[in-house]
């Protein structure tokens, strides 16, 4: 558990050693505009957050093009395919796993990617993000083959790139809990992984260039995730503590 106060020490210990913490914003599940995603838009250029929303490709609405191209800070990534669940019974839920064949995870990918270039998403980036945050082993050798150069999941990441030509970006804070329903995790849970991520990145336990993650779902945020994200974000823009970057900078060319 972590409080405010214990963020801001931490944010003051970057700051007495010269340096400025970066993070970056994931918002998964998105698939056509709606209020939701107009006011999570607002909320983080409200605070210059570049925002990269993970894409379901499988329906996505031919409005939501026309809605990005008016919002230039946004950036679209490829959330598996339909995030339908293929696990078998008793395993945990997976789109892209192991238990899968992997041609039909090939196709259903590449299907995906033809339907995001099809339905004009501007600023697309080359980034798979599996549903659940959960991928098959014998998946990720094969995603630079299938046009992705980065995969991001969450928790810290035991490598930058965990397999040639592909870079790893995870998310680390995750405001909401999602069993039995999606519901505020605790400003004091959300702060601890937010807190402990910059711990980890100042000390070397974390490479200190892995840019803290913040993931949040728009469609299933309740009224205190929505005022926890503005008041974490108005905390990081004070005195310039802190840094929301773009991933696209960060991307090695293929």
């Amino acid at each position: 558990m972590a409080t405010w106060q214990e963020l801001e020490a931490e944010l003051d210990l970057w700051r007495a050693a010269g340096e400025r913490p970066t993070f970056w914003w994931r918002d998964d599940d998105t698939e056509a505009p709606t209020e939701a995603l107009d006011r999570l838009i607002a909320l983080s250029a409200k605070y210059d957050a570049p925002l990269h929303l993970a894409v379901i490709p499988a329906d996505i609405d031919p409005g939501l093009a026309d809605r990005l191209r008016a919002a230039p800070h946004v950036w679209a990534m490829q959330h598996g395919f339909a995030h339908k669940n293929h696990a078998p019974k008793g395993a945990r839920a997976s789109e892209v796993g192991q238990h899968r064949d992997l041609g039909a995870q090939e196709r259903d990918l590449k299907e995906g990617r033809r339907r995001m270039e099809k339905a004009g998403l501007p600023n697309m980036l080359p980034i798979m993000v599996p549903p659940w945050n959960r991928i098959g082993e014998k998946v990720v050798p094969h995603l630079p083959s299938w046009g992705f150069s980065v995969l991001s999941g969450f928790e810290r990441r035991p490598s930058s790139e965990p397999h040639p030509g592909l870079q790893l970006f995870n998310g680390h804070i995750e405001p909401l809990r999602w069993r039995p329903d999606a519901i505020f995790a605790g400003e004091e849970k959300t702060l601890a992984q937010c807190v402990g991520h910059l711990r980890e990145r100042r000390t070397g336990v974390a490479e200190k260039d892995e840019p803290t993650g913040l993931v949040t779902h728009h469609l299933q945020t309740p009224e205190e995730v929505w005022a926890f994200c503005d008041a974490f974000c108005e905390r990081l823009a004070q005195d310039d503590r802190a840094e929301w970057i773009a991933l696209k900078p960060l991307i090695k060319a293929a």
